[in-house]
């Protein structure tokens, strides 16, 4: 027999999943036809706005269950009435049941579900006070937002933060059981900062006019470098590494964002230098910190004094290389198609170059020549797909979304726990390895001429 509380923690695990495939399955067969389709709509218990009501109580209910002591059952509740949260919106879509009124309805509904165990939390001294009350006040203003903006329904920073807040209270559940050992304070600290950034991002993308909506993700992803370079200094390149990656996130979306809703005049330029901050400068400094002998220990100041000649020949490199390509892009040299790049996209040279300083610190031959060969790659006229253009569409709705809440929590990790540095940046470094190999355009029809005018492309330089 094995550890009680690992049988339990997998039992419970098993009984959510099930519940989860269960649903997926059952919604998917009956939404696929004409047929179920009419069943459902004559059936008014089964409509979006029905199961959004119902569902608002249901928050309390598990604070309640979990009260007298029933913490399983109490979560096992909580988890599937937040599944139904994936049936509404199916069913709206599938079945043409969406309506206004269900735009502000069923993210209400949400925030009836996740309020009470948010605040019962706090009381039990699981989450942090400041950080939830926050959070409740952004999401409170968000909501209440709908009544005079006219962007109603969830936007993508909504919805990930929905998810990211259900993981936070299914950690903290398990915390207060006793099931995950690994559960640090830092870990539960860090998830709830991530879900009030997103909470406010959700809220800042309702009220602001769209034509600001690139322009705020370049901000975003600006900022990312600037913090970056402080950590770096400040003697924590794990952290500095994070803000990269989370950079990226912002640079994906900015692009898609200002072709479709448009740009300020200066836009581009922002832009690159952004890209060239986060990108560039940042993961310099990275490579002084990591390889060039500039880190003592986490906490201290970067020592300039320490650096090697060869740190600073390769990170001097590495920056000039991706100046080029930033300017390069805007002005290529060679005829490409639509969605392709000349040569490897700048954020994916980032992750490449920052995560092998990050592995390869004990081996810092290795760790430069994988420096070397970013930068190469970066100059070079090999072509890859554009990930926000080519790939990331092709993706279904909720792998996108899956994938966006993993990268986040990958980031959190970073953040929270320094011991978290090698699956961390192992992840990252597989990722971009993958992609460098996978993501070449090999078909001779992808030459054709093509240049985006203004801030297009942006999401990966």
């Amino acid at each position: 027999m094995g550890d009680p509380v690992h049988v339990k923690l997998i039992l419970l695990m098993a009984a959510v999943f099930s519940m989860l495939l269960f649903e997926r399955a059952a919604i998917l067969l009956a939404t696929r036809s004409r047929r179920g389709c009419d069943w459902i709509r004559n059936h008014r218990l089964l409509h979006p706005n029905t199961i959004s009501f119902i569902r608002m109580p249901m928050g309390i209910v598990s604070v309640l269950i979990w009260g007298q002591g029933f913490q399983a059952t109490a979560l096992l509740w909580f988890a599937a009435w937040m599944i139904t949260d994936l049936t509404d919106g199916t069913i709206a879509r599938a079945c043409g049941l969406e309506t206004e009124s269900g735009k502000w309805l069923d993210p209400f509904s949400d925030k009836c579900m996740y309020f009470p165990p948010l605040i019962y939390f706090v009381a039990r001294g699981e989450l942090s006070a400041a950080w939830i009350i926050l959070l409740l006040l952004l999401d409170t203003a968000g909501q209440a937002s709908r009544l005079f903006a006219k962007k109603k329904a969830a936007n993508s920073f909504g919805k990930a933060k929905t998810a990211f807040i259900t993981i936070l209270l299914a950690l903290a559940a398990l915390h207060g059981m006793v099931l995950l050992d690994f559960i640090r304070p830092e870990i539960l600290y860090v998830l709830t900062l991530s879900c009030t950034v997103l909470a406010f991002l959700s809220l800042y993308c309702k009220v602001i006019p769209d034509i600001w909506y690139a322009n705020s993700l370049t901000m975003a992803n600006f900022l990312c470098g600037i913090g970056a370079i402080w950590q770096v200094v400040a003697g924590h390149p794990v952290r500095a590494f994070v803000l990269v990656f989370l950079g990226q996130f912002f640079d994906l979306f900015d692009g898609r964002l200002a072709r479709k809703f448009g740009s300020t005049r200066y836009g581009a330029a922002f832009d690159d230098i952004a890209d060239g901050t986060s990108f560039g400068l940042a993961i310099g400094f990275v490579i002084l910190s990591e390889l060039g002998g500039g880190f003592t220990d986490t906490g201290k100041p970067l020592d300039w004094n320490a650096i090697s000649p060869v740190g600073w020949g390769v990170a001097v490199l590495y920056v000039i290389c991706v100046i080029y390509r930033l300017i390069r892009f805007l002005m290529p040299t060679i005829k490409v198609g639509p969605g392709i790049f000349q040569g490897f996209p700048s954020p994916a040279g980032a992750v490449l170059a920052g995560s092998a300083a990050m592995l390869f610190d004990e081996w810092k031959a290795l760790g430069l020549a994988l420096i070397l060969v970013a930068s190469f790659l970066m100059i070079s006229n090999i072509r890859y797909r554009h990930f926000g253009q080519r790939i990331w569409p092709s993706l279904p709705n909720m792998m996108k979304l899956l994938l966006f809440v993993f990268f986040l929590a990958l980031a959190n990790t970073g953040v929270a726990d320094k011991n978290y540095k090698f699956s961390f940046c192992l992840v990252c470094f597989t990722m971009v390895l993958v992609y460098a190999v996978f993501g070449i355009e090999w078909r001779p029809d992808a030459t054709e001429s093509h240049h985006d005018d203004g801030k297009t492309g942006s999401a990966a330089v």
